[in-house]
Order: C-alpha cells, then sequence, then structure tokens
C-alpha cells in the first residue's frame, strides 16, 4: 500500500500531491470527471501551503463512501476567510482564486484558521453512498512517519445494525510491520462488528500474536439509544466531550499491547452520548499537550477538519499519526 499523504515543502511536492489525490480517487470509484476536481483541488491546496505556509501536511483520506483532501499548516492563517474564497484576492502576490476554485470543485468545503497559528482546509467528494447511524459524523486525519511508505496506524468505523464501532491502532513502531499489526487489529474488528468493544479485543490478542503488536482503543456508538461503550488498551488518547461546550473527560485505557501478552480480560465503560457530544482518538504520534479551549470554535467544524487541525499543530513529525474526531449527529 501506498501513502496517501505528504508532507509539502518543495514545489515538486505540488506534482506528488496531485498524483496522490488523483490516484486515492480513482482507487475510491470516483467517475473520471470528479477525478479531475480532485486533482484541481489538490493542486490548488499543496500550492497555498507552500505559498502561504512554506510547508504543510496534504493527507488523503477515502471511508465512509468518500474521499476527504485536507491541507493544514502551522503559518499565519487567514484574517478574512470569505475574502480568501473571492477570485483574484491574493496576500502573496500571485493571482488568487486558489480557496475559491477549491470549494467550487468539491462537494464539500470547510476551513478553520487562526491568526498567527495556521489553518486547515476540508475538501470532500462522496462516492457511493455509506449512510451512519444517527446521523453521526466522523473524520480522520493521517501522516506516515518521513521516510516510510506505508502508516502503522490504521483506523475504521463500522455499522453494525443501529450502532458504528470505531477503532484506532497504532502498530508498534512504524513500517510495514507495524502496518501488519494494525492491519490485523482492524481485520478483527470487521469481523466481529456484532460484539461489544471488550470482546472485540480480546479476540485482537491471538490475531496479533504473531505480528510486533499494537495498541489498540475501540468506541462503539449507538446514537438511539444514547450510549457509548469504550474499551482500549494502550496509550491511544482518548478525549470524550459529553457535550459540545462542557469540559473534556479523559478517558484511560489499560496498560499493554495487544498481541504481546496475555493480561486479565478488559471491560467495557459506558458514557451517555448526546448529538452535542463529541469523541477524539488519537495515536501517541501526535503529542497530548493540548487543549480544544485554546482554539474557539474548532466544534463548529467538520470532524475532518478537526482531525486536520489537530494533526497540524500538535503532529510530533517523527513518527506515524492519526486523529479520528467522532461528532454526535446532524448530518452535515
Amino acid at each position: 500500500m501506498t501513502r496517501d499523504d505528504l508532507v509539502v515543502t518543495e514545489p515538486s511536492h505540488v506534482g506528488r500531491a496531485r498524483v496522490i489525490a488523483a490516484s486515492a480517487a480513482a482507487r475510491a470509484g470516483l467517475p473520471l470527471d470528479r477525478v479531475h476536481r480532485v486533482s484541481l483541488a489538490a493542486t490548488e491546496l499543496a500550492s497555498n501551503l507552500l505559498k502561504h505556509a512554506g510547508r504543510g501536511v496534504f493527507s488523503v483520506v477515502p471511508a465512509l463512501g468518500r474521499l476527504d483532501v485536507l491541507a493544514v499548516d502551522c503559518g499565519p492563517g487567514i484574517g478574512r476567510i470569505e475574502d480568501s474564497m473571492r477570485d483574484g484576492y491574493s496576500t502573496t502576490g500571485t493571482l488568487g482564486g486558489g480557496l475559491g476554485a477549491v470549494r467550487r470543485a468539491a462537494d464539500v468545503f470547510d476551513v478553520y484558521s487562526r491568526r498567527g497559528q495556521g489553518t486547515s482546509v476540508l475538501a470532500r467528494w462522496h462516492g457511493e453512498p455509506s449512510p451512519v447511524p444517527g446521523g453521526l459524523r466522523i473524520g480522520s486525519a493521517i501522516l506516515t512517519a518521513p521516510g516510510e511508505s506505508e502508516c502503522g496506524d490504521r483506523w475504521t468505523a463500522l455499522t453494525a445494525d443501529d450502532s458504528v464501532t470505531i477503532a484506532l491502532s497504532d502498530g508498534l513502531g512504524h513500517g510495514q510491520l507495524a502496518a501488519r499489526a494494525s492491519d490485523a487489529a482492524i481485520s478483527t474488528v470487521a469481523a466481529h462488528t456484532e460484539l461489544r468493544p471488550a470482546r472485540i479485543l480480546e479476540l485482537m490478542q491471538p490475531s496479533l500474536a504473531s505480528t510486533r503488536g499494537a495498541t489498540v482503543a475501540v468506541a462503539q456508538l449507538t446514537p438511539a439509544e444514547g450510549r457509548m461503550r469504550f474499551c482500549g488498551v494502550g496509550n491511544v488518547s482518548t478525549r470524550f466531550y459529553p457535550d459540545q461546550d462542557t469540559s473534556v473527560q479523559r478517558i484511560v485505557s489499560r496498560h499493554g499491547i495487544v498481541g504481546v501478552a496475555a493480561r486479565p480480560r478488559p471491560s467495557d465503560s459506558v458514557y451517555p452520548w448526546s448529538p452535542r457530544s463529541w469523541l477524539v482518538l488519537h495515536t501517541d504520534g501526535i503529542s497530548d499537550k493540548w487543549s480544544s479551549s485554546d482554539w474557539p470554535g474548532l466544534f463548529n467544524h467538520d470532524p475532518a477538519t478537526v482531525a486536520g487541525w489537530i494533526l497540524g499543530q500538535r503532529g510530533r513529525g517523527r513518527d506515524d499519526a492519526c486523529v479520528v474526531v467522532v461528532a454526535g449527529g446532524g448530518a452535515r
């Protein structure tokens, strides 16, 4: 598997970003005219990273019947976002129109930016419908470790009846062997979505026994019943916001590594879930030293935009990194 992400630092990376996005769009089954629109948007987004920030993360995430393209940076930010959408508008002496062109090309467009901190831009294209129970919104951003062709962090969101099971796996180390461990973890989830998180993690133990192991978090949301079940093993960071405007609850996983050594049977924790709830999971490629209160208005945006922002602001840059964000209902 080739990587679907890139750290953009030089002009040649614009072409690479376009190829990455077009290839992912073709694999996702988008028709040719939409593949061309993805290529156009990717070119503009990668070019903007260079023009305005000098460096940034370009991440393509195919999942849930859609293709997300994210461009995130720690640059100067955008002062007036609506002005930046206007053709001909520029702050760098070049012809404007980049973000406006991206917005016209995409099915969904979203941007979060703060002066002096950076910008997270999302462009999304819909493929085959993949309904999520209860109107849950899910987004992710991924970055592969430097020098590697495969990311050892994997995630999935799978439906069964009226529930959604979301899993995030961080294979030990990085590269192909880490990816193999995470693939085994995700395959176990896919085969057992009818089971509760603790039981799924228990079944992962023999599945990962021949790999180097992984740290894994599994959340199972049933919006109609207002419930979230959670179980995790290892250091995947998990933050639960019962209400968008309330303080965070840090959910601690059990110590250990799935697949390396058998430990006492894990158990589920149960939390209330509402249309205003948020869940943020990320691997240790993201620093855990952040607070959503530092970024006013962030949770007013698409979960994928939020995931991209956290990756751009707190990614360590030396390991695989993955952020998964879930918001509780209200289709966007």
